[in-house]
């Protein structure tokens, strides 16, 4: 991300618009890479008393600290309080996804809070997505936000290692169960998605079941993670119950 491989490469084999995106996502990826020693420490508004906590899932090979300036706003708006959750991106998906639901439940007992909200990027959306439809989510979750997530699969996924090398493609099995998942009956989700993501394009994301969409024009994959757009609307939604 330092060298700018990442994202002008990606930008520049999808001809993703426009430029400046790019260049914008450079500085955004650079930055949240400098301060990933950071993920060690509680994240802003670890203390908030909202009316929910907040558990925040990272993307491939992130962690937490992706989530500081996102945090950090939803803190000042006095939502949380707000949680990283951890997990091994190189492992499947189902087996992060069950760890979730533990943590779900760990939350639950310690804040006393019968409902927590999700906010997943990139991977952690569908980490997140594969637990409130498959594992028992859809109750315990008011709501599920993801950013940039590939719930449709992505042909980006080939580059890298472990099990989402396989799991996150177009056409996977894990792809098309989720596809095929009812719509939930009690959690709320909202996909948001940009055109100028060079790994995720909204193009190329059919709509979730039942779920919200909001899509961009001009915010990188990681860039939406920084946006004060993307958070203003991630703010609304959870502040609106």
């Amino acid at each position: 991300m330092f060298t700018g491989v990442y994202p002008l490469v990606p930008h520049l084999v999808r001809r993703t618009p426009p430029l400046r995106a790019a260049l914008a996502e450079w500085g955004m990826a650079a930055a949240l890479s400098a301060v990933r020693p950071a993920g060690f420490l509680p994240l802003p508004g670890a203390h908030t008393q909202g009316a929910r906590p907040i558990l925040v899932l990272h993307g491939y090979a992130m962690n937490r600290a992706n989530f500081l300036p996102l945090a950090f706003r939803l803190a000042r708006a006095g939502l949380g309080p707000i949680a990283g959750f951890e997990y091994w991106t190189l492992g499947r998906t189902a087996a992060a996804a069950r760890q979730l639901g533990w943590f779900v439940e760990h939350v639950q007992a310690m804040t006393g809070a019968p409902q927590v909200d999700l906010i997943g990027h990139s991977m952690g959306g569908v980490v997140a997505h594969y637990y409130v439809s498959l594992l028992g989510g859809d109750g315990p979750v008011k709501n599920l936000v993801t950013i940039g997530s590939p719930h449709a699969g992505t042909d980006v996924s080939r580059v890298g290692i472990g099990h989402p090398t396989r799991e996150l493609l177009v056409g996977s099995k894990l792809v098309m169960r989720l596809a095929a998942a009812p719509a939930p009956q009690h959690t709320r989700i909202t996909t948001i998605l940009s055109h100028a993501d060079a790994l995720v394009p909204a193009s190329r994301q059919a709509p979730v079941s039942g779920a919200d969409r909001i899509v961009y024009d001009d915010l990188g994959h990681v860039a939406m993670l920084g946006s004060r757009r993307v958070a203003h609307a991630i703010i609304e939604r959870l502040a609106d119950g």
